[in-house]
């Protein structure tokens, strides 16, 4: 029983680590989104569509992510649950990366 606790604690600490980086993930998503919309409205141009698709897809991303992270490590041991946290945390990564570099401007905001 004191086994099954110290692999209950020690998923709980993973969680709680990665929470804290995917959490820094949604905060730059939201700092995008606030730079993406403040420059819109200095321009005085609105965004299309798509601008918005990746403004608030670079906000739920990493929060998708991380339960799905967390779901799938539910009765993982220690060692598969990591890995799957990096991969999840790496994939954010490059959601957020790509948005906010990898998107021409043209495609975010609407010139009409």
């Amino acid at each position: 029983m004191n086994e099954k606790l110290k692999c209950s604690v020690g998923a709980w600490i993973l969680a709680a680590v990665f929470a804290l980086l995917f959490a820094y993930d949604v905060w730059e998503g939201i700092g995008n989104f606030i730079g993406v919309m403040s420059q819109s409205l200095s321009l005085g141009i609105g965004l299309s569509a798509f601008g918005w698709f990746a403004v608030i897809f670079g906000i739920v991303a990493p929060v998708v992510l991380f339960f799905g992270a967390l779901w799938f490590t539910r009765k993982k041991s220690f060692a598969p649950a990591l890995v799957i946290y990096i991969v999840a945390l790496s994939l954010s990564a490059v959601v957020g990366v790509d948005l906010a570099l990898g998107t021409n401007a043209f495609l975010i905001f609407s010139v009409n």
